[in-house]
């Protein structure tokens, strides 16, 4: 048997790229708020977001939408 490739979905592979480029991001709750911020890191169920010097940790459940700022 071949070794299978753990299977990438499209939003971890954009998570992915902003939080290799260091880019800031605009993160858009679904109650309205939104958080500007650089991504430290990502999992299955969650986003840590640097937002002014402090770790912010947002689920992805609670997200709406994920924009680069510029």
């Amino acid at each position: 048997m071949f070794p299978m490739e753990k299977p990438s979905s499209v939003q971890d592979e954009v998570i992915e790229e902003l939080k290799r480029k260091g880019a800031n991001v605009t993160i858009f709750l679904t109650r309205g708020n939104r958080i500007t911020g650089k991504i430290l890191d990502h999992d299955k169920y969650t986003i840590l977001l640097e937002v002014e010097g402090q770790p912010n940790l947002i689920y992805k459940h609670a997200i709406s939408t994920i924009v680069q700022s510029s």
